[in-house]
């Protein structure tokens, strides 16, 4: 399925797609994922079991039509037996040149219509990870049909090699950190005239591996049309806990006794799936 040039696009450019990858899972995932936006609907998920290594499932709202759902891989069987049966750890490994490979979290991108405000805005995931290290991608996986018209994913080639984050508007704007550049310089990449700007449209079943460093983004939907994203995000054999002012807080790990600065996270915590 991974050949040489899935490996060389993805790490040059900083995403690559792998072509029906996860047909075969657009089905259950798709109902396991309608399932819980009715639970959601219904009477929440405060029952479920949520992983003690996350924050609870959510679902936030985003513009008309727009939804996303964090953390709710727990909320539904099918996704463990996704996790063990599909070649997801397998892919990951493969094309990011890991030896080991954990999966860490999970978020659902449900987008109906076409305002702007459910539209993705640019951004790259690492500016708000309290991980670092080169191995920390999502695997986008597409569950409905993404053609140019239906919120396909945009990246900017080559900003994977950067050697910073940024400083994200949803952190906190009352620090600075080395390291760090402005969300402003992020923002003018995108729009220079010279924006190595890439399109991904996709199959129902289609995968995007995306560096945590490459800046991407989605246009907005099509009037009438669903379009439904899968991603979750992993942890290879680089990465270390290193929480600072500006990462997001989880707070089951930040007061867990075994996650220390510096460290590769421990394999009680997040399992090992595949091994290279």
């Amino acid at each position: 399925m991974i050949t040489p040039d899935h490996i060389a696009e993805y790490r040059g450019s900083g995403c690559t797609r792998i072509e029906g990858a996860f047909t075969d899972w657009v089905a259950p995932i798709t109902a396991a994922i309608d399932r819980i936006e009715a639970g959601f609907a219904g009477d929440g998920w405060g029952h479920v079991t949520h992983s003690p290594v996350q924050n609870p499932p959510s679902r936030h709202p985003s513009g008309e039509g727009g939804v996303q759902l964090r953390n709710c891989m727990p909320c539904d069987p099918l996704f463990a037996r996704w996790a063990t049966e599909s070649p997801a750890a397998a892919l990951v490994g493969q094309l990011m040149g890991a030896t080991s490979v954990r999966l860490w979290m999970d978020a659902t991108f449900i987008k109906q219509g076409n305002d702007p405000a459910a539209a993705t805005p640019w951004h790259n995931d690492v500016c708000t990870f309290p991980f670092t290290g080169e191995h920390l991608p999502s695997l986008w996986i597409a569950l409905t049909d993404v053609d140019d018209a239906n919120a396909p994913m945009l990246t900017l080639a080559g900003s994977n090699l950067d050697g910073w984050r940024y400083h994200s508007p949803l952190s906190r704007q009352d620090v600075s950190l080395e390291g760090y550049r402005p969300w402003a310089e992020l923002e003018a990449r995108v729009t220079a005239p010279d924006a190595d700007i890439r399109v991904w449209p996709a199959r129902a079943g289609d995968a995007l591996l995306i560096h945590p460093k490459t800046i991407h983004a989605s246009r907005p939907g099509s009037p009438g049309r669903r379009r439904v994203a899968f991603t979750t995000r992993w942890i290879g054999s680089d990465v270390v806990w290193a929480p600072d002012a500006l990462s997001a807080v989880i707070a089951p790990l930040a007061s867990h006794p075994a996650m220390r600065p510096g460290e590769a996270p421990p394999e009680a915590i997040f399992p090992v799936l595949w091994r290279g």
